[in-house]
């Protein structure tokens, strides 16, 4: 009874493997293969990366398996959270506001999840222009930002 059990959870595990190696974007992972920056893939097939900000901070990127098509351009969300609790305040939101509008790529989008409410720096770029160099950059920049944020508005380094 033993090896069954644990013959089935290592068919279940395999098969849960599979689909996440399959959901992985072959294109975004090669770029950032091409670009050495180190990852890992969650559960959804998104990559998963920390990047050291400097002043022994570090800061989570994600940058999506899934693209959004338009105009004939698919487009690669790249992201990382600054802020999470259950409430926000007015003088967050006006931060995030003004920060946001001083950017030349990205944007803060707040958003709920689990009765906690999210501010996430998210640069939405198209593919064929992510070249290793740019994607590099543009992880890095956005983990740039939403570490400042997250240590300006939770004074952590939580994320």
């Amino acid at each position: 009874m033993y090896i069954l059990t644990c013959i089935r959870h290592l068919l279940l595990t395999g098969v849960a493997t599979l689909g996440m190696i399959s959901a992985q974007n072959p294109q975004i992972r090669r770029i950032l293969d091409q670009a050495s920056i180190k990852y890992t893939v969650d559960k959804d097939g998104d990559f998963k990366m920390t990047f050291d900000v400097g002043d022994g901070r570090t800061q989570l990127v994600f940058v999506m398996s899934s693209v959004e098509e338009i105009g004939g351009q698919s487009i690669v969300q790249i992201w990382s959270p600054a802020y999470r609790g259950p409430e926000i305040s007015k003088e967050t939101l006006a931060k995030l506001a003004v920060d946001g509008r001083q950017r030349k790529v990205g944007g803060w989008e707040v958003t709920t999840a689990s009765d906690q409410i999210f501010a996430v720096f998210k640069a939405k770029i198209p593919l064929s222009a992510l070249t290793p160099d740019f994607m590099r950059s543009v992880c890095a920049g956005v983990a740039g930002v939403a570490d400042q944020m997250e240590k300006d508005s939770m004074g952590s380094d939580n994320f």
